[in-house]
């Protein structure tokens, strides 16, 4: 339909612009002549604009669906008629999973567990979808993966830290291939799982501090995985890298940034980081995006979602390409969405009633998907 407006607006403006250059060459009064051309740029800056409104509109996100006594924390997409939200259930305290068919969106059953619930989806084709979080068993955190296989959603056994531990955030790069990140409570330390095709397995790392609370993860290739997170020790944000091999990492101190709550990496010289870094007043914080060039993080500029003071953060990042990034936040007068046009980022629209974003997912096709929750406390699922 966005196709369509352009399109039709396009073809108006075409037939426009083409009487006009009929008027000034058949004009015999140079006044006439005039006009026509006056009115020709006109036309021309109209359709500058035209043009504009209907691509920035093409980028806010709407309301599609809603869903009481619930609570996303993750959404992945597989196609446009393919895309997963989970979280859980508030009312029964339990894993919840729903998915988009390309008419709307449904819940679909997951294993009942008491305690659970889900934080973080990863999808490598329509019946091989993973979800992970966490089960409270016996007052002790452990970890909880699940599997969707086309069919029905399964638990898959996952360690568990001596001392527990839960998982935040997954990244599916093929069947034999799967990455989950998450804290161990006992330490508050990294945790980072990995599934070969066989089994889940904890992974261990001198880059892993112990001090850890991994929040994101995200792959363009086996031997390019990114992690961010916060570690407790210093209060500074870290990000972790696999490059097929070893793990290494890269600290900030709490006086630059302060925390990342997710990453998305589109390739070696690619990867875009977002969450929060100081404010100028003490004890405040500020939205922060940060991007790999392929040989150094840097900040990357970004407006001020909250101008009376600075009190946000970005919570999810998601890239339709290189060109075409969204970034979704939360900030002391509401949440907010910023989007990348390859120059700069920019504010764009956010729904009224929407309360926060927990996650963004995002498609080649143009596809965005957001989930988060709405001003009455019922999960929400946004879309542009």
């Amino acid at each position: 339909m966005k196709q369509t407006n352009k399109t039709k607006a396009m073809l108006f403006i075409i037939c426009k612009i083409n009487m006009i250059a009929a008027t000034i060459i058949s004009s015999r009064s140079v006044s006439t002549g005039l006009k026509a051309i006056r009115t020709l740029v006109l036309v021309i800056m109209f359709a500058a604009g035209v043009v504009a409104n209907i691509d920035a509109a093409s980028k806010n996100l709407r309301v599609v669906a809603q869903f009481t006594n619930s609570a996303f924390g993750a959404t992945a997409a597989i196609a446009d008629t393919d895309i997963w939200a989970v979280g859980d259930s508030t009312s029964t305290n339990q894993t919840l999973a729903v998915r988009f068919d390309g008419r709307s969106w449904s819940v679909v059953p997951t294993p009942t567990l008491a305690a659970s619930s889900l934080a973080g989806v990863s999808a490598v084709a329509s019946n091989d979808v993973w979800a992970v979080g966490g089960q409270t068993v016996s007052g002790t955190a452990n970890t909880l993966i699940e599997h969707w296989n086309g069919t029905t959603w399964s638990v898959v056994t996952s360690p568990t830290p001596v001392g527990g531990g839960s998982l935040a955030a997954v990244a599916a790069l093929s069947s034999t291939d799967v990455w989950a990140v998450g804290t161990q409570s006992q330490i508050s330390g990294d945790l980072v799982e990995h599934w070969d095709g066989t089994s889940w397995s904890i992974v261990s790392s001198a880059a892993f501090t112990g001090n850890d609370f991994l929040n994101g993860i995200s792959a363009d290739a086996s031997n390019d995985v990114w992690a961010v997170g916060q570690n407790f020790a210093t209060s500074g944000a870290v990000i972790l890298h696999w490059d097929g091999q070893t793990w290494s990492r890269l600290d900030f101190s709490s006086k630059s940034v302060v925390g990342l709550l997710a990453v998305t990496a589109l390739s070696p010289t690619n990867v875009w980081a977002v969450g929060a870094k100081p404010g100028p007043p003490p004890g405040d914080i500020a939205a922060v995006i940060q991007h790999w060039d392929g040989t150094s993080w840097n900040f990357v500029p970004s407006p001020n979602p909250d101008p009376i003071g600075n009190l946000s953060r970005l919570t999810g990042i998601a890239a339709v390409s290189a060109n075409n990034i969204f970034a979704v936040g939360d900030a002391h007068n509401g949440p907010f969405t910023e989007h990348w046009n390859g120059g700069s980022w920019r504010l764009t629209n956010t729904p009224s009633g929407v309360a926060g974003f927990n996650g963004v997912t995002a498609l080649s096709d143009g596809t965005v998907v957001a989930v988060g929750g709405e001003t009455d406390g019922s999960a929400i699922i946004l879309e542009n």
